[in-house]
């Protein structure tokens, strides 16, 4: 795990928290397309998503580790009951990295919301991508309202998720308006 975790989540809290309240009010907009982004051989890319229904407050998160050439390994689905999406974007960011050292992997691109570097016995980098570049991991964040509470393993992809995979491994972009 990081030396110093408590360093990790107060990082990653503080982009969350800028990201969150930058004013895009008076930002020009433009299209780009989007694709998964493989990651280089030999490294297991984490993707995961957290998110909350506002109005009840329930938050869940979803992740899958894939292979460089987008092969599924393992991925899971979290109903986490009550709280905030830091909380859920922060138990996403722990079940990938936990998935990921139990199955041995130490190199690893961990994709999300927020850019840190972790130090530990490994070499993790974290990237801000788009939802339309992580949206298996969204998918599965979605599902997660249909389990009980608590953390769910999934060792095969979901079936509904198989297309998706196949594309993202075959790099057809989305299109998605950005500020320009």
């Amino acid at each position: 795990m990081p030396s110093d975790p408590s360093h990790v989540v107060l990082q990653y809290a503080l982009e969350w928290f800028i990201a969150s309240h930058h004013n895009y009010a008076a930002s020009m907009y433009h299209v780009v397309h989007l694709h998964w982004i493989a990651p280089n051989p030999e490294t297991c890319k984490i993707n995961f998503d957290g998110g909350r229904k506002s109005k009840a407050g329930l938050i869940r998160a979803g992740g899958l580790l894939r292979y460089s050439n987008g092969h599924w390994l393992k991925g899971f689905v979290i109903n986490l009951g009550i709280g905030s999406i830091l909380e859920a974007e922060l138990l996403g960011i722990f079940w990938g990295l936990t998935l990921a050292w139990d199955a041995s992997f130490r190199l690893l691109s961990l994709v999300n919301c927020c850019k840190l570097n972790i130090r530990a016995n490994w070499q993790c980098s974290i990237k801000h991508v788009f939802r339309e570049q992580n949206c298996a991991a969204d998918a599965l964040a979605s599902m997660s309202f249909d389990f009980p509470f608590g953390f769910h393993l999934l060792d095969r992809a979901p079936p509904f998720l198989s297309e998706l995979l196949a594309t993202n491994a075959s790099c057809v972009a989305r299109p998605r308006q950005v500020v320009a």
